[in-house]
């Protein structure tokens, strides 16, 4: 089977293969970050993947987001990829949901799945997956990519800084770096961040002594090429300061009892 080889390399690691075989991650956004975040998960045999994305492939896509091909342009993106990652030799299930994550639907469809991917390259997004992650106690991972350098992070709500501790918004200031319709993408520098973020999931999926939550990893491809970076929780953080953490603490007990 093509999974053999990596649960063979989790058993060795001491990890746990059956817990990966179980798990529901959520992928959100299927552009330059998702598409290589999902082709990795499914490649190492995560048992349910959900793709989320509102939109259709354009011709402007192919460069950077290697699901899709000429035949895709005005498909929506989910369905051309789930039809390409069905095609792998994978026992993964894939599901493919065509909305635009907000406000409305965000908790439910977080609630629902061990670990989500933040692939979505709209900060107010970003935010509330955060934000959310946060309040029913999902396992996140983070990434932003613009040009020739991006940067990951993976969260542990009640554990770990999230994503306001590290990035709070300046004031007057941009809280990430710009999106790539402003200001371009390298495609091999989202195809490393993305599979990072593919790889952090599996670290917290299999109780991996490689799961890092609050350590952000910077990729440059023009140097210094990694840097990282430890962050801490902010106690008086807007999303998981003093007194949030201890209902996310009981909430995490409750959904792992």
């Amino acid at each position: 089977m093509l999974i053999s080889e990596e649960v063979f390399l989790y058993r060795n690691l001491g990890s746990s293969a059956s817990s990966l075989a179980l798990a529901r991650v959520l992928v959100a956004g299927m552009g330059a970050l998702g598409c290589p975040a999902a082709l990795g998960l499914v490649r190492a045999g995560v048992g349910h993947l959900t793709l989320v994305d509102p939109d259709v492939v354009e011709l402007s896509n192919l460069q950077r987001q290697v699901l899709f091909g000429q035949r895709d342009i005005g498909r929506p993106k989910v369905e051309a990829a789930v039809a390409a990652l069905s095609r792998l030799q994978s026992p993964t299930r894939v599901a493919g949901s065509v909305t635009r994550i907000d406000s409305s639907n965000a908790e439910a469809i977080v609630a629902t799945h061990d670990f989500v991917i933040d692939a979505t390259d709209d900060p107010a997004t970003k935010l509330l997956l955060n934000e959310t992650a946060v309040r029913v106690g999902r396992p996140l991972a983070y990434a932003g990519v613009a040009r020739t350098g991006g940067q990951t992070m993976a969260i542990e709500p009640g554990v770990s800084a999230c994503l306001e501790c590290a990035l709070p918004a300046p004031a007057g200031g941009e809280q990430f770096p710009q999106g790539c319709d402003e200001a371009g993408i390298l495609a091999p520098v989202a195809g490393v961040i993305g599979s990072l973020e593919a790889a952090a999931a599996l670290a917290a999926l299999t109780r991996s002594p490689a799961w890092r939550p609050g350590t952000m990893i910077l990729y440059e491809v023009r140097g210094p090429r990694w840097r990282t970076i430890e962050f801490s929780r902010r106690p008086d953080c807007r999303c998981c300061g003093a007194g949030v953490a201890d209902a996310v603490a009981a909430r995490r007990q409750t959904c792992h009892s």
